[in-house]
């Protein structure tokens, strides 16, 4: 065989990898490569037939081959048979919470009606027959407490209070834990009053009680009695107000609830715990209750202690070396305020430096910076400088109070002027 008939042969058969390499070794082996050839035809022939009996021994006589299932139909196939047995599992869902809020709505309303017949059996019961405990308690009291008003005995007597029932209502008042004690002092009562012009007889009564009784206890038993005398201070002290105001312009027209000086005491640093003042007072000055300039002052308290003045009471350091400087500068001025009629009206007669109700304190020697050998050394001295005077009880609830307080205020304007043109 020759080179030339070898080309021909290779060139009719599909190249492979080992025709390739039988082409390369023709030129040395031509006999080899030609049997190589053919072997290998002989093998490929004899695969691809022995491939086509095993599928045709498995498909059968008379069938034929079907195609793969899609892969995209079958994904279809698996999401609508979910989506179903979710809308199935769905509506159970829906229909077992339907027949839970039903069974849960019979039991509220069941619960309800329980729970309403339980309340209606506390309030005809227990809530009745505690509104009826506190009414007869609030009626003893307040028999108790007109017994305590009207009492004439001359010696002190202790009224003990019955203990409140335990109950958990807490709108009742508390038991007290003391007694009380009674004033031996009688309030007069007008036959003709209570007048518009003066304080009612019950204020003083308050009052009255009160200095006897002063702690929160008796306070808070008496509370609606507080208020009333409150209302009544409050109704007088506008009167004064209306004609102080036709005296002095310079005072400040304030509401009366403004002047007026709170009940409540200030027991951080006194060694009397008393937590309530003894009077109702009020005060009425060119600047208001809390200025530091001189004022009036109007207090309304038992026992013929009720007050009403002028001045200065007590004020701070550089205030009261102002109005000494204003002495010193003014003596001659000051002095004939003092001498007036209507100083002596107010004071009983007493003119000058008897004319002054004694303050706080007092110094033994002449105040730093003054000339202690000065004329005017004894009103130096002083730390306070208020003039005023005292109404008894007869006074204070009989027609014409109000006419008396104004005649004091009138007598006191020009000392309060003389006093705010030192302080400034």
């Amino acid at each position: 065989m020759t080179p030339t008939s070898t080309a021909g042969a290779s060139s009719n058969s599909r190249p492979t990898r080992s025709s390739s390499r039988t082409a390369k070794a023709s030129s040395t082996k031509p006999a080899k490569t030609m049997n190589g050839s053919k072997k290998t035809e002989a093998a490929s022939a004899s695969k691809s037939t022995s491939k086509s009996a095993t599928a045709s021994s498995k498909l059968g006589k008379g069938t034929k081959r079907q195609a793969p299932p899609s892969k995209t139909n079958s994904r279809k196939r698996v999401k609508q048979e979910d989506s179903d047995d979710d809308q199935e599992g769905t509506s159970e869902d829906n229909n077992e919470n339907q027949e839970d809020q039903e069974e849960y709505k019979d039991e509220v309303k069941d619960e309800s009606e329980d729970q309403e017949s339980e309340d209606d059996d506390f309030q005809d019961d227990s809530y009745s027959s505690r509104r009826n405990k506190k009414d007869t308690k609030l009626s003893s009291s307040a028999t108790k407490m007109k017994l305590l008003t009207s009492s004439t005995s001359t010696n002190a007597a202790a009224i003990k209070k019955k203990p409140l029932s335990k109950s958990k209502n807490t709108d009742l008042l508390p038991a007290p834990s003391k007694t009380f004690l009674v004033s031996p002092l009688k309030i007069p009562h007008p036959k003709k009053g209570p007048f518009a012009d003066a304080i009612q007889p019950e204020t003083l009564e308050f009052i009255r009680d009160l200095k006897l009784n002063n702690d929160r206890e008796y306070m808070l038993l008496n509370q609606e009695r507080c208020n009333q005398a409150k209302s009544d201070f409050l109704d007088f002290i506008r009167m004064v107000k209306e004609g102080l105001l036709e005296a002095d312009r310079d005072v400040m027209d304030q509401e009366p609830k403004d002047a007026m000086m709170r009940i409540y005491r200030d027991i951080r640093f006194s060694n009397d715990k008393s937590p309530y003042k003894r009077q109702f007072a009020c005060r009425f000055s060119r600047g208001g209750r809390k200025s530091i300039a001189a004022g009036y002052f109007f207090g309304v308290t038992s026992d013929g202690e009720s007050y009403a003045g002028c001045g200065v009471f007590d004020p701070s350091g550089p205030v009261l070396t102002r109005i000494r400087h204003g002495i010193v500068d003014h003596q001659d001025r000051f002095k004939a305020i003092l001498e007036t009629d209507g100083i002596k009206a107010i004071t009983g007669g007493r003119t000058g430096l008897d004319a002054f109700r004694p303050g706080s304190s007092q110094l033994k020697t002449g105040p730093v910076g003054f000339d202690k050998n000065h004329p005017m050394i004894e009103f130096l001295k002083r730390k306070s400088f208020a003039i005023g005077r005292h109404f008894t009880d007869e006074e204070v609830v009989n027609e014409g109070f109000l006419e008396s307080v104004l005649e004091t205020f009138d007598a006191c304007v020009d000392l309060v002027h003389i006093f705010n043109e030192w302080i400034g």
